[in-house]
């Protein structure tokens, strides 16, 4: 069932917006069939209108067209199209730039005369940004302004530089296309620049006539932080083909990973702590000798890395930051009192990296080879790295900015979603346009060409890609090639509903366009994030809530109606970093996986994942029970000069960087409450086992009929289960000891790979019935909170 509630686009867009299959209330109802009026700029000398839910007037004195200033444009003719769809054609050429207003005085309706017909038909391949040429000896400046009516270059020979210290302003001249340029002849590497926008003063507008800000671009390869000036650059050497082919989809086992997260506590140099290089280094090891860092990561056995946002984003300004926060003890508990940390969910450079991620003391810019090299060492070891991207909502407007960074200023209604009074929509600040934009869609697909072109990524998760328009995922799909991976989040719809009426825009998981994050899946195998009062309802089938085992059976086969071509159309997953950390929400008290987790449920979750049917992705750290244990519960509210500052608490830590660390010195630990050593190896003995010869039963491509044959003891705390006829699984998610009487496994000679101790799918574990034969009955007894796994010979 798609999200919108009515087929056809426009049919009626004023859209119900409760959750599907709640039922629509009269005032819904009544609301849905009221008037409505859109209206849209064709040409000069032709606006576009929609009206539904009433009738169409036909005649000029029906209609008012005004500009901004309330003043009426004289009509010629009202021109029907359909029965709710007219033109109607001003007496004179109007300015298809300005902003205009239509009105229905007998239906008290009206509308802003959105850009919409003349965006849709405006598109240029020349190459934006800042480029030098081969031969270098031109340097080309280009950016996409198509309502502004000037725009002009500055050029610095730092950083810091005010605007009257510009070693030069250069007028650009526009083209047909809306795109402004200069080409200047001359290698600049290394200047710094940034533009001053120009255009009407109308309502919505953001040009330096309504806001006087200078903007940098958003096509910039090097940034000096989001609020700063752009950087020219030139091309590095990107990492080597990975080692091996890129996984297919079925195959991913991917570990979702932080720069500073990771990086912060390893032992390295401060000039490295935090920093990409310090990702790469080798040969590190914890007080116990255990290798952590780089090496751990490699060893641990997955074949996919997944870096969280690399792209610059934004972070309030330090002078700000330390301002409020720098003698606040509670924040430097939390490693923030002296700067922004933030996971990297607010983009604003998607050319760029993020500058504070570059090795301390190296020039900006150098941020670009570094990565490349990372991805090179990780290609070497034939892993594949994968990135995070956010194209459906950037930094400008959040967290208390006010000022245009780059796309507010060159056109806010050309890249965003607005409402009829120009302003922002959409619960992150703003949501970028895609639909009838064609340079948004090209900037989504030059983003994605340049991530792999540029430095060798290997695909991509796209976060919140639900509030992408399902045309745009399709195109960039194409784009790239079938073995670019590529998954995202299906949820958090689109804020306009006229969008989220047209059902070749709007998409769920039922017509997922590309992989999706398949929370059906994750909430049965341990819980729906959203809900932790009671250890056992909330924790899913693993952590004890047996009326869940039907539940879990459909997600480990993906036996899911939006499924139905492919278990890999959807990503099993138990946590990641959003919500709560799968330590903490098993933990043996107050949530808090530092003081004890639930061992044996832990290990039934990692299980039930690990011989699900589809690609996964784990939470890096999971492995060895990482907790966020450090942050409270509730949150916290701050202040800084431009706001409120929300710490939002342990189920969502993503402006708290100590909670997020990993603790190395957890690596092999033994003693205390838990047990992170046997946890470690634990999950090492599944990755191992999922991506081995005897694992390729987990990873099907399509649908096998009867791939799993179910075992079912009358007590639900028990499950079985025979994949592939190869791999014999038994759980028991209760508080007892469990009996499964009388199975006859196939044929053949049976070897136990896997116990509450341990996981080697090659040689075997210790345990009772470590060998079996097939074709004879036995009965198997599995301690409370027990994993049990043979597979045959």
């Amino acid at each position: 069932m798609k999200r919108q509630f009515f087929a056809l686009v426009c049919s009626a867009v004023i859209m119900l917006t409760t959750t599907i299959n709640m039922p629509v209330t009269a005032a819904q109802a009544e609301q849905a069939s009221a008037p409505y009026l859109r209206a849209e700029i064709r040409t000069d000398k032709a606006v576009w209108v929609h009206l539904t839910g009433a009738g169409l007037p036909l005649t000029v004195n029906a209609w008012v067209l005004e500009d901004a200033a309330g003043a009426m444009v004289p009509l010629a003719s009202v021109l029907p199209n359909g029965k709710d769809t007219a033109l109607l054609t001003p007496a004179a050429a109007i300015d298809p730039r300005r902003v205009y207003y239509a009105r229905v005085p007998a239906l008290n309706l009206k509308a802003r005369v959105r850009f919409d017909g003349w965006f849709r038909t405006l598109y240029s391949a020349k190459p934006l940004g800042a480029t030098i040429s081969p031969d270098g000896n031109t340097t080309s400046f280009r950016v996409f302004s198509p309502r502004a009516t000037a725009v002009k270059l500055y050029l610095y020979d730092n950083a810091t530089d005010g605007p009257a210290a510009a070693r030069e302003v250069i007028p650009m001249r526009r083209d047909k296309d809306g795109v402004f340029e200069a080409i200047l002849k001359s290698n600049l590497k290394g200047t710094w620049y940034d533009f001053t926008a120009h255009g009407p003063n109308d309502p919505g507008n953001e040009f330096y006539e309504q806001k006087p800000a200078h903007l940098s671009d958003p096509y910039a390869l090097v940034q000096n932080e989001s609020y700063g000036k752009s950087r020219v650059w030139d091309d590095i050497h990107p990492a080597r083909p990975l080692k091996g082919s890129r996984p297919a989809m079925k195959d991913v086992v991917a570990y979702e990973v932080h720069v500073q997260d990771f990086t912060d506590l390893l032992p390295v140099g401060d000039d490295l702590k935090g920093t990409i290089p310090a990702m790469a280094v080798t040969g590190l090891t914890n007080s116990r000798g255990e290798p952590i860092g780089f090496d751990y990561l490699v060893n641990l056995g997955v074949n996919v890395v997944h870096l969280m946002p690399m792209q610059e984003y934004h972070h309030y300004p330090d002078s700000e930051w330390q301002a409020a926060f720098s003698q606040d003890a509670e924040m430097a508990d939390l490693a923030i009192a002296d700067e922004n940390y933030q996971w990297g969910y607010s983009t604003t450079h998607a050319f760029a990296i993020e500058n504070r991620y570059r090795q301390r003391g190296t020039e900006p810019g150098e941020e670009r080879q570094q990565l490349a090299d990372l991805i090179d060492a990780f290609h070497a070891r034939g892993i594949a790295v994968i990135v995070d991207i956010v194209p459906n909502h950037t930094g400008e407007d959040m967290r208390g900015s006010k000022k245009p960074l780059n796309f507010n200023g060159f056109d806010k209604m050309y890249y965003y979603r607005t409402d009829d009074d120009g302003q922002h929509i959409g619960p992150y600040g703003n949501e970028v346009k895609t639909e009838d934009r064609p340079m948004v869609q090209r900037w989504i697909i030059d983003q994605a060409k340049h991530l792999i072109d540029a430095f060798g990524f290997d695909g991509f998760r796209i976060d919140l890609a639900g509030q992408l328009d399902e045309q745009t995922l399709k195109k960039l799909r194409a784009e790239v090639g079938e073995n670019i991976i590529i998954y995202g989040e299906p949820w958090i719809d689109v804020t306009d509903p006229y969008i989220r009426a047209n059902p070749d825009w709007d998409w769920y998981k039922e017509d997922a366009p590309i992989t999706f994050f398949q929370d059906t899946a994750r909430n049965a195998f341990k819980g729906s994030p959203f809900v932790l009062e009671d250890k056992r309802t909330d924790r899913g089938y693993a952590g004890g809530n047996a009326s869940l085992r039907a539940d879990a059976m459909k997600a480990l086969t993906n036996d899911y109606a939006e499924e139905r071509e492919s278990p890999s159309q959807g990503l099993n997953y138990l946590d990641i970093h959003d919500n709560w950390a799968l330590a903490d929400r098993f933990a043996t008290s107050g949530w808090d996986g530092r003081k004890g987790v639930d061992a044996g449920n832990y290990r039934i979750a990692a299980t039930l994942l690990f011989t699900s049917q589809g690609p996964i992705v784990l939470h890096g750290g999971s492995e060895i029970m990482r907790s966020k244990g450090l942050s409270k519960i509730e949150d916290v509210v701050k202040q800084s000069s431009s706001g409120e500052v929300r710490l939002k608490g342990r189920d969502d830590t993503y402006n708290q960087r100590a909670p997020n660390w990993f603790q190395w010195e957890q690596v092999g630990q033994t003693e205390g409450p838990n047990n992170y050593k046997a946890m470690h190896a634990f999950w090492k003995g599944l990755i191992d086992f999922r991506l081995s010869e005897a694992g390729e039963v987990f990873r099907q491509s399509t649908h096998v009929s009867n791939q799993y044959q179910w075992i079912l003891p009358a007590d639900e705390s028990l499950l079985g289960y025979i994949i592939g006829g190869e791999v014999l699984v038994l759980l028991n998610v209760g508080e007892a000891s469990g009996t499964f009487e009388d199975i006859t496994l196939p044929e053949g000679d049976w070897m136990l790979v896997a116990s509450d101790d341990a996981v080697d799918h090659i040689n075997g574990v210790a345990g009772s019935m470590a060998k079996l034969t097939g074709d004879t009955a036995q009965t198997f007894e599995v301690p409370a909170a027990g994993v049990r796994i043979w597979r045959r010979k």
